[in-house]
């Protein structure tokens, strides 16, 4: 499972604060913290709302602090195209990652130009198109294999396309879990080599206990063919639950990782 830590959000009322204080202790504290937990990737959203410059200036930022880490990977995350084209290249390490490209017509003549420039970058791409988010499997499906088609022609690696089918709340309608895992696995049969991916806390908007339900629809997910998930690595109720789901399905060879754990715990 390739975990991307998603702490270093704007969205987040601490980053936020963070960002605007330019404590830089603090960022690279959460950083840390999610990388001791086993991050794969970093995700970075410096989008406070106020404007393309600061945007771009708070992004750099951020990655500056990240690199005085290390060369640790990066996905890049903002909804606007000339924010990730400015700051891709401040990355120290080679290892990128672009969050995202959709089915939208807009976006994808905004953002393609620079995923052709950095061809080499992982792409996580949304099943959204200009009519939103699709409420049946046929047009996930139909769309990513649109995403993955222009991802290709632009000499993306197919190993290196991340697809999210998007969870929706079950809150607004029961259904929207089983059609998520049932993209996902018709993603991995329609498109062999596709990894996918998604932000999982989704799923559990508007209901109580939300942990208990993100943990249990991850393990419903990872058993679907989930590859990769935008999570918080820190909790350690979803690190254990990665690494149990992953031995019950054949994906830790020799149970390796869960006796490790295990023994860890002990």
């Amino acid at each position: 499972m390739i975990i991307i830590g998603e702490l270093v959000n704007a969205t987040r009322k601490s980053i936020a604060e963070a960002i605007e204080k330019k404590d830089r202790d603090y960022i690279k504290k959460v950083v840390l913290k999610q990388i001791e937990a086993g991050a794969h990737y970093i995700d970075l959203n410096a989008g406070t709302g106020k404007g393309q410059e600061r945007e771009i200036s708070d992004m750099k930022w951020l990655m500056d602090i990240v690199n005085e880490i290390g060369e640790i990977p990066v996905c890049v995350d903002s909804s606007d195209p000339i924010v990730i084209g400015e700051c891709l290249d401040r990355i120290k390490s080679k290892d990128r990652m672009i969050n995202s490209i959709n089915g939208e017509n807009k976006r994808i003549e905004e953002l393609l130009p620079v995923i052709k420039r950095n061809n080499e970058c992982k792409i996580i791409g949304l099943t959204m198109d200009d009519s939103g988010i699709p409420v049946n499997v046929e047009k996930r499906i139909e769309i990513t294999g649109k995403i993955v088609k222009l991802l290709e022609d632009t000499g993306v690696l197919r190993e290196n396309i991340f697809i999210d089918p998007l969870v929706q709340p079950i809150s607004v309608d029961v259904k929207n879990g089983m059609i998520f895992l049932e993209s996902i696995r018709m993603i991995k049969k329609e498109f062999p080599g596709i990894k996918t991916t998604c932000g999982l806390s989704n799923v559990s908007f508007g209901l109580p206990k939300r942990k208990l339900l993100n943990k249990y629809f991850l393990a419903l997910s990872i058993a679907f063919g989930l590859d990769s998930a935008i999570i918080d690595p820190v909790d350690e109720g979803m690190r254990e639950v990665i690494c149990v789901s992953e031995a019950l399905t054949g994906k830790d060879e020799y149970c390796m990782n869960y006796i490790k754990m295990c023994r860890q715990s002990s």
